[in-house]
């Protein structure tokens, strides 16, 4: 997995490039990566540790940001993040 560093709000972090395939697993079963910058504007989050996520523009303007937490067996949990008019979804480890 490629590794690149992006800035968000003067704060640099070194993340997984997920593209393509790769996007749909994102930080899911990852327990060595700080984050991961995805390709979408939309996440499901099972199999994750808590996360923040920074919707992102095509210049990497912060749109929005989100606490997540991984869903359970409760069905109220089960949500998707999104913004529509994101480009990008920066997943960090809390």
């Amino acid at each position: 997995m490629k590794m690149i560093t992006i800035k968000v709000n003067g704060k640099k972090y070194r993340v997984k490039d997920c593209r393509g395939l790769s996007s749909v697993m994102g930080m899911m079963f990852d327990k060595k990566s700080s984050g991961a910058l995805i390709y979408a504007n939309s996440i499901w989050m099972p199999f994750c540790p808590p996360l923040i996520l920074f919707f992102l523009d095509e210049k990497f303007k912060v749109l929005s940001k989100e606490k997540t937490m991984p869903l359970t067996l409760n069905p109220k949990t089960w949500r998707t993040y999104s913004n529509k008019k994101a480009k990008y979804c920066l997943e960090i480890k809390v």
